[in-house]
């Protein structure tokens, strides 16, 4: 059987009019300039594919489709390409027009089949011929079929070994059974800046459970240092506590001279919600459709509005000094409080994730089109560092969300940063070059910066030789110069492991006003 979502002329005209802009800050009911109605879904149309008939022409009209679920695995490559030749060849013509997609449902049985082989050898071959965003969806859709398909489990696996304590993360801070933790960490050195005593970055770790009972767990939570001059309030990825230990002294931005404090949420179990389709994510993830359980990300979502009317309270009301941070799994976490905060926030930033929105929520859950919705943060800015090959979380999918969160949910200030040799886990391993001839090799050589480094941070160029005024020492300028270059290893080593953070470091100026004000410092 082949489910397509059917375009016709008439509704092409309509569904992908020019005009279509949402008036009243996005909250119509439907488009002003085509009537058609706010996150309306397309007719979907069933055929039934007669399986003797591989000879003969497609049973639907040919490019009469944007979107092609083969309920059926096709029983071979050249089925599989006949199915989808029913997709739309015209790109349509709206602000951010949906992608063509073809999605196969695979038995179980199926897993080691002939056809399913030559599928997959038909993705590996194809793969070499499209751009590295395309290939991330081959790889993701080809590790489910390898994966899965090994046939053999693992010795000694047995499915009634799992319990809650194999669950449970063995981090130094759940370990600890903390209620609330501090840390502190000195920004660092630029050379040029003068920073106040009182600068730093102050790390808060709090467990999502502790909030169920806040009151207790306040006190050990409340600042140390007077006046910081805003907070992040970061969320990690799934099964790991402590993706940013070690790295702190990172969320602050070079020019700041201030106080930065920072929040870091441990969520329950190292999982911020659950997952209905968690046997794809065992294998990877599915490169269209990412499904998430509503309630499960509600309860989290209760729990960190209070966090954040508890810092806005910190900084005397100001709650436009709060960011909200997160990376994959914490990402769409993160965004789905900032989406239906009331509080008017600075922005948020994260990192290989996406918006939680339809079609990944239920319909009548989705918090860009619900009724009464808050749009006090649709005109704040909203910053998406994604990975080219990022195979979890693939391009295509986060930049359809990030086109339905302006033209659904009506957010003007929106940017994803596309960028390359970023897998899911990091960045991929860029190939040596060669050595240079040391024969050739006189005098001292600038280190150039790792690719991608963030030019707002001031730090991801280095001169080996820094101008200086006339008359200063030898030892300054040695100083100096020793004191650039050490910053500069320390950027590139940040580049490789943490990206998120200096992607952080760059908007994070931009999105709170670190001017001087009444008991704080200034950036």
């Amino acid at each position: 059987m082949c489910q397509g979502v059917e375009l016709s002329e008439e509704f092409l005209e309509q569904w992908t009019c020019g005009r279509c802009t949402m008036i009243n800050g996005g909250l119509a009911d439907g488009c002003y300039a085509c009537e058609t109605r706010r996150g309306a879904f397309p007719r979907v149309t069933v055929v039934t594919v007669d399986p003797q008939s591989a000879s003969r022409a497609a049973p639907w009209n040919a490019a009469s489709c944007q979107l092609v679920i083969n309920y059926d695995l096709p029983r071979s490559v050249s089925d599989y390409i006949r199915r989808l030749s029913a997709l739309h060849p015209l790109e349509a013509k709206a602000p951010a027009p949906p992608e063509r997609v073809a999605y196969t449902f695979v038995e179980e049985s199926e897993l080691k089949s002939r056809a399913l082989r030559e599928v997959a050898a038909l993705l590996r071959s194809t793969r070499q011929y499209v751009d590295a965003a395309k290939a991330a969806e081959f790889d993701s859709a080809l590790q489910l079929v390898e994966d899965n398909g090994a046939g053999e489990e693992e010795e000694g696996w047995d499915d009634g070994d799992a319990d809650e304590d194999s669950e449970a993360c063995d981090c130094a801070h759940c370990r600890g059974s903390i209620l609330g933790s501090m840390s502190y960490h000195p920004l660092l050195p630029v050379p040029g800046i003068q920073v106040s005593a009182n600068s730093g970055v102050e790390v808060v770790r709090l467990p999502l459970r502790a909030l169920e009972d806040f009151d207790k767990a306040v006190p050990f939570i409340a600042p140390r240092l007077r006046g910081h001059v805003c907070t992040l309030i970061c969320l990690h990825c799934l099964n790991v506590h402590t993706p940013w230990d070690g790295w702190e002294q990172y969320f602050a931005p070079p020019e700041c001279t201030g106080t930065v404090r920072v929040v870091l949420v441990l969520a329950d179990g190292v999982s911020w919600h659950e997952y209905p389709d968690s046997a794809l994510v065992g294998a990877g993830g599915s490169a269209w459709i990412d499904i998430l359980d509503m309630d499960s990300m509600d309860r989290s979502d209760m729990l960190l509005e209070r966090l954040v009317d508890h810092e806005a309270a910190l900084l005397n009301g100001q709650s436009e000094r709060i960011v909200l941070m997160g990376m994959s799994q914490g990402g769409g976490q993160s965004m789905l409080r900032f989406l239906r905060s009331n509080l008017r926030l600075g922005g948020w930033v994260g990192s290989v994730c996406h918006v939680p929105t339809a079609p990944h929520t239920p319909r009548n859950r989705d918090p860009l089109i619900v009724g009464g919705r808050p749009t006090v943060n649709r005109n704040q800015p909203v910053r998406l560092l994604a990975g080219e090959s990022d195979c979890v979380f693939p391009p295509g999918l986060v930049l359809r969300d990030a086109a339905r969160l302006r033209n659904v949910g009506g957010f003007t200030n929106v940017e994803v940063e596309l960028r390359p040799g970023l897998a899911h886990e990091g960045p991929l391993e860029a190939p040596q070059p060669p050595k240079p001839d040391s024969s050739a090799a006189t005098g001292a050589r600038a280190r150039s910066p790792a690719r991608g480094a963030p030019t707002a941070t001031g730090a991801s160029t280095v001169s080996a030789a820094p101008v200086l005024s006339r008359g200063a020492s030898k030892s300054f300028r040695e100083a100096e110069a020793e004191a650039a270059l050490q910053r500069s290893k320390a950027i590139n080593r940040a580049e490789k492991r943490v990206p998120e953070l200096l992607f952080v470091q760059r908007f994070l100026p931009s999105m709170v006003d670190f001017g001087p004000t009444s008991g704080t410092e200034a950036c």
